[in-house]
């Protein structure tokens, strides 16, 4: 099967990584909405990826009220038969009702599977029924699958997790995006990055103003329960896999989508 390779950047100084290889731009953010671009920001990516010739697709995160509406202000910018990749419902139902000339696509937030890094000390151990279990995800539950299609969804996004992905559930219709480098394993609004310069904040743990400290810290955190090296960046914690197995690479994945830097 012949694979369409994206490039996925949250800035837009970082369209430098893109390359021949690359026929499609991902651009936008998957975990905070104070991260969205602005309306002047998105218009000249959009112009600029127009003019290298390449395909082009917004990415957004869950979202308050407040972030639904930032949503919508870019999604007024779009030409019709632009691919969105939501990672909210309700990001979903702004499509599906008011810009239904665009196209949706669910983000892998939204895309159930056991993410953590510490189940590989016990994946040796795991009876098959249990192991085939770890490997799935929500995407090949027929009624699940049911409702993507009544609602036009025809594609879902994955991440690359540790223990592999057993892909022979999904319907062939749903076309299926893998990322890689970088897979996710939580977030949330909490950020722990937010204040990070600020001494008087140690301690204090909430949903802060934000200046966007995580577009200049990164934090690795190393413990003897984890198998690999977690990376957090802002409001979330990821870890780097490389390898892909060779049930993905059998399967139906069309896409593969890259991220030359830490998402955010």
């Amino acid at each position: 099967m012949e694979r369409e390779y994206a490039l996925f950047v949250s800035q837009a100084d970082k369209l430098q990584y893109l390359t021949d290889q690359h026929r499609r731009v991902y651009y936008g953010d998957e975990f905070c909405e104070r991260l969205l671009p602005g309306a002047q920001e998105l218009t000249r990516v959009l112009e600029r990826v127009r003019d290298a010739g390449r395909a082009f697709t917004l990415v957004t995160p869950y979202v308050t009220e407040a972030g639904l509406a930032q949503v919508e202000a870019l999604a007024a910018l779009l030409p019709a038969g632009t691919e969105v990749v939501f990672n909210d419902w309700g990001v979903f139902r702004l499509l599906k009702n008011r810009y239904p000339a665009l196209v949706p696509v669910m983000g892998r937030l939204l895309t159930k599977i056991k993410r953590g890094p510490r189940i590989m000390n016990f994946l040796d151990k795991l009876p098959p029924a249990a192991l085939e279990h770890y490997r799935r995800t929500n995407l090949d539950v027929p009624r699940y699958q049911r409702f993507l299609e009544d609602n036009n969804i025809g594609r879902a996004e994955l991440d690359n997790p540790l223990q592999g992905l057993d892909l022979s559930g999904v319907s062939t219709r749903l076309r299926l995006s893998l990322y890689i480098p970088f897979a996710y394993v939580t977030t949330t609004r909490f950020c722990l990055t937010a204040n990070v310069d600020t001494p008087d904040k140690k301690g204090f743990i909430g949903v802060f103003p934000c200046q966007r400290e995580c577009r200049t810290y990164t934090f690795y955190l190393d413990n003897a329960a984890m198998t690999t090296m977690l990376i957090r960046r802002g409001n979330t914690i990821f870890f780097r896999n490389t390898a892909i197995s060779e049930t993905i690479r059998a399967s139906h994945v069309d896409r593969v989508v890259v991220s030359p830097e830490i998402p955010h």
